[in-house]
């Protein structure tokens, strides 16, 4: 599969001064950001803008705290960005299980989240558990890992890596993300609140996407067809 030109089938779209905008904050600076980046420019009605992590502070009370100042701001910092109710505005944080629940950290932002939606329901959580990979690994597997072959890695990144030929590109392979939707849900098991092993919620944040990017992807992956 030759690598996705995206801008030979689009030029770069800058959304429209009413767009949906979806604000991303991200445990990775990197994979994650990647990822959510591909979709920019793909539909003039939705503006997603992913939000690394603070000089690394990953932990979800961190995330929190750094949403806390992009849309409250702090004694010595102005807000950076407003939500607008009348364009449906939304903010997500994509968070992974791994330790987080050490300290109840991942229940804190929730309770957070449920606080801020007291007053504009536009705040959610996506939770991987163990991490942003398991949402990576359904692009291409319909099934949930095997939990021997997992075993056998070091990081369920690796397992992932093992499992997408070359690794997980962002470049290109995003496209697949319709596909990623329908294998996470059907795989999607929750227990105590939080997704089980090898579950994530990200497909809950995927179907915002694809909603406004489907015929921009339909015509990708028609135009990778044809390359291949």
């Amino acid at each position: 599969m030759k690598y996705l030109s995206r801008n030979k089938l689009y030029e770069k779209r800058e959304p429209f001064k009413d767009a949906r905008k979806i604000y991303i904050f991200c445990e990775g600076d990197k994979r994650e950001i990647d990822y959510f980046n591909f979709f920019r420019g793909f539909s003039s009605n939705i503006d997603i803008i992913p939000i690394p992590s603070d000089n690394g502070n990953t932990e979800p009370v961190k995330l929190k705290n750094s949403a806390i100042k992009h849309f409250l701001g702090d004694e010595s910092t102005r807000p950076i960005y407003q939500l607008s109710k009348e364009y449906n505005d939304e903010v997500w944080f994509v968070i992974d299980t791994d330790l987080w629940n050490i300290g109840n950290k991942i229940n804190i932002l929730r309770d957070y989240v449920r606080e801020r939606n007291n007053y504009f329901e536009c705040w959610f959580v996506a939770q991987s558990n163990p991490s942003f990979e398991i949402w990576l690994y359904y692009h291409f597997h319909p099934e949930k890992p095997d939990p021997e072959h997992v075993s056998k890695h070091d990081s369920f990144k690796d397992y992932t890596n093992s499992k997408i030929s070359g690794g997980f590109d962002s470049r290109k392979m995003p496209v697949w993300i319709q596909s990623a939707i329908c294998n996470s849900e059907t795989n999607f098991e929750i227990e105590n609140g939080q997704p089980k092993l090898y579950s994530t919620e990200v497909h809950l944040l995927g179907k915002k996407i694809f909603e406004f990017t489907k015929e921009q992807i339909a015509a990708c992956i028609e135009h990778m067809k044809k390359q291949s």
